[in-house]
């Protein structure tokens, strides 16, 4: 544990990213991305998130590093903005602990980042899974009201066609709904997007690995896809 909280202090863990592209004009990378963690170890090894999250969820410490995300985020957008001379609006998916939707503070502390523009308009996004949610309605419902105003963005993530899922897209109301399309029939998936679509919200499709997969979710008129047959998880950059 005293090792990921000098992590935490000596930027030891290190942003991961995967494509998020447009369903309809899959070669358009690099305009929408979900953010992963990875822990440097002493001897420079990475370890993926399952090594480290059950630890620091045990010790309270996952606001802790969803606010190291956004710090680190945003010095990477200012940084990478001041290399071109005409930035890219670049909008990244940052996930979410259940623990950190039931801090009070942290909406503040995102909005510092976004309204000393380090984070543009429509920069940022928060993925919360389904169950997160449920358990912590309230909170994420307070959290959107907060930050929705300065441009923040919101997904849902996790669902899968069940009712209670459905139940919670409709309390919640996020702009975008996540679709794990390796764990649900193309029927279902179908379905999804036809009720999301409904409710105002756009698709993204995850674990995308084939062009077959691909054209499905064309033919359907699913937003946006992610998954290794578009393109793997590598460092930020």
């Amino acid at each position: 544990m005293d090792r990921l909280i000098a992590a935490l202090q000596q930027d030891d863990f290190v942003l991961y990213a995967q494509p998020i592209v447009p369903v309809a004009s899959p070669r358009r990378i690099g305009l929408f991305q979900e953010i992963f963690v990875r822990f440097k170890e002493e001897d420079s090894k990475l370890l993926p998130p399952g090594a480290f999250f059950p630890i620091l969820e045990e010790c309270h410490l996952l606001p802790y590093l969803d606010r190291w995300v956004v710090n680190r985020l945003a010095r990477w957008v200012r940084e990478s903005q001041s290399r071109k001379p005409i930035p890219e609006r670049i909008r990244s998916n940052v996930n979410l602990s259940g623990q950190t939707l039931a801090d009070p503070h942290f909406a503040s502390y995102v909005r510092k980042y976004v309204d000393g523009s380090y984070l543009a308009d429509g920069a940022l996004d928060f993925e919360i899974t389904w169950k997160d949610a449920l358990d912590h309605m309230e909170s994420l419902q307070r959290l959107m009201a907060e930050l929705r105003p300065h441009g923040c963005a919101f997904a849902l993530a996790g669902v899968d066609g069940g009712e209670q899922t459905f139940e919670v897209l409709k309390t919640v109301a996020p702009d975008f709904v996540k679709i794990n399309v390796a764990n649900v029939s193309a029927e279902r998936v179908a379905e999804i997007n036809r009720r999301c679509h409904l409710a105002g919200s756009k698709t993204i499709a995850e674990h995308v690995e084939t062009d077959q997969a691909l054209e499905h979710l064309r033919q359907i008129q699913v937003d946006f896809a992610q998954g290794i047959g578009i393109a793997p998880v590598a460092p930020l950059a």
